[in-house]
C-alpha cells in the first residue's frame, strides 16, 4: 500500500476538538449602577475558565451600563492565541449589583492549533506525517471549510479539508475525495 494511499484510507475516525471558545454564563456582579468594564472582565475570565479549563491572558470590556438590556462588548485573547469577541447584555438590576448574560460571538484561532490536532489524530491512526500545513488564521464558525496540505514521512502530500462543526474548535476532515470524517479533542 503506497503512502499516499494510506494517508488517504486512514482519514475515517472520530471528532476532532480544540476548545476554543463556545462559551456563555449568567453572572451576578455587585457593586450597582458603578461596576465597571473591568469588573465585568474579571467575572467573565474566571467564568470562561470554569467551563473550558483556558485561562484568558487578556480581556477588555466596554460600554458597561448597569441597566436592564444594556448591551457590552469585549475581546481579548485565551492562552492558547485564540482572538475572542464576547457580547453581553444586562438581564437584571437588583440592590447593590446586576445580571448579566454573556456569549462568545468570534473566535480566530491561529492555524497551528488545527494543524496540531490533524496530525495527532492522523499519527494515532498509525500515519507518520513530515508536515501539516493549515491558513495563519482561522476564523472558527460552524460549518466553515480550512484546507490543510499534509506530507507523510515518504514525501506523499495530500490535501485536507477541515469542515468546523461548533464554536469549540471541534472539526470533521476529509482527506483528498473522500467523504468528511470526524477526529478527536486537540
Amino acid at each position: 500500500m503506497s503512502s499516499t494511499i494510506r494517508l488517504t484510507a486512514l482519514a475515517v475516525v472520530v471528532p476532532c476538538c480544540l476548545v476554543l471558545a463556545g462559551c456563555s454564563a449568567e453572572v451576578n456582579v455587585g457593586g450597582g449602577s458603578g461596576a465597571s468594564g473591568e469588573e465585568i472582565a474579571e467575572e467573565v475570565r474566571t467564568k470562561y475558565a470554569g467551563k473550558t479549563g483556558i485561562e484568558l491572558t487578556r480581556l477588555t470590556c466596554e460600554g458597561v451600563k448597569a441597566d436592564v438590556g444594556e448591551k457590552f462588548t469585549c475581546s481579548g485573547r485565551n492562552a492558547r492565541g485564540v482572538q475572542l469577541q464576547i457580547a453581553g447584555r444586562v438581564t437584571d438590576t437588583e440592590a447593590g449589583g446586576f445580571d448579566y448574560s454573556w456569549h462568545v460571538t468570534e473566535a480566530v484561532a491561529p492555524g497551528v492549533l488545527y494543524e496540531r490536532a490533524l496530525r495527532r489524530q492522523l499519527e494515532e491512526e498509525g500515519v507518520v506525517l513530515a508536515e501539516v500545513r493549515c491558513p495563519v488564521e482561522v476564523e472558527v464558525g460552524v460549518g466553515e471549510k480550512v484546507r490543510c496540505r499534509a506530507t507523510d514521512a515518504n514525501g506523499s502530500s495530500r490535501d485536507v479539508v477541515l469542515r468546523l462543526t461548533d464554536l469549540d474548535g471541534g472539526f470533521e476532515y476529509r482527506v483528498g475525495g473522500e467523504a468528511p470524517s470526524e477526529g478527536p479533542s486537540a
